[in-house]
């Protein structure tokens, strides 16, 4: 006589989808402390998760075992290396060698190139909030604020869709890992044509408004 075990999965069925639900309302609160009330971000993620655990007492070793330590690894690094520019006020030295003076459309055009060289290893946001206090000189030039911000933006954005970005990095560390080195790939060569393509497309479409 065969007994055939009853299976699992309809039972456990609920039991994800709460955890699933509430590990969203984490990640909107930690979004919205961070963001609207500044606090760091790296402790409200550390909370967030002893929350969970506590919640829903996951096994750690399969969770710490799931995490990308390589991407994590990458990106805070990179971020190490971009603040120290930041507060060695490289962006702003390597900006004010390369603009162009008399001419603030070309200006523009060399702060896109630098926001979308930057962004390739670095934070969007980041590089974006560090740029645009460069832009006041040229709109006194003639520029126009709002496509100068939108350029600025958008050439900011476009290039960190790559592997040693914030926003690639997460892709990749959120796909399968038999995948992993095919999309590691796909997203550089996105990367490395953006660089390239993406601030002057930019800069076409909205530095002229």
């Amino acid at each position: 006589m065969t007994v055939t075990a009853e299976p699992e999965a309809p039972a456990m069925a609920p039991q994800r989808s709460g955890a699933r639900a509430f590990t969203l309302v984490c990640m909107g609160a930690v979004v919205v402390l961070s963001v609207g009330f500044d606090m760091n971000v790296g402790y409200l993620g550390l909370t967030a998760a002893l929350i969970l655990q506590l919640a829903f007492r996951m096994p750690i070793g399969e969770v710490v075992s799931r995490i990308p330590w390589n991407v994590v690894l990458l990106i805070g690094g990179l971020l190490t290396y971009v603040g120290l520019m930041q507060h060695l006020g490289a962006f702003k030295q390597i900006s004010d060698l390369l603009g162009v003076t008399g001419a603030p459309l070309l200006s523009l055009l060399v702060l896109c190139y630098v926001a979308g060289i930057t962004s390739f290893a670095a934070s969007s946001i980041a590089v974006f909030a560090t740029v645009t206090p460069l832009l006041p000189p040229l709109v006194d030039a003639g520029l126009s604020p709002v496509g100068g911000v939108l350029a600025l933006a958008l050439a900011s954005v476009l290039v960190d869709l790559n592997p040693l970005g914030i926003t690639g990095g997460l892709i990749l560390g959120a796909a399968e890992l038999a995948v992993r080195p095919r999309l590691f790939r796909q997203l550089l060569t996105y990367g490395l044509i953006s660089i390239v393509v993406a601030p002057a497309l930019t800069w076409a479409a909205f530095g002229w408004w």
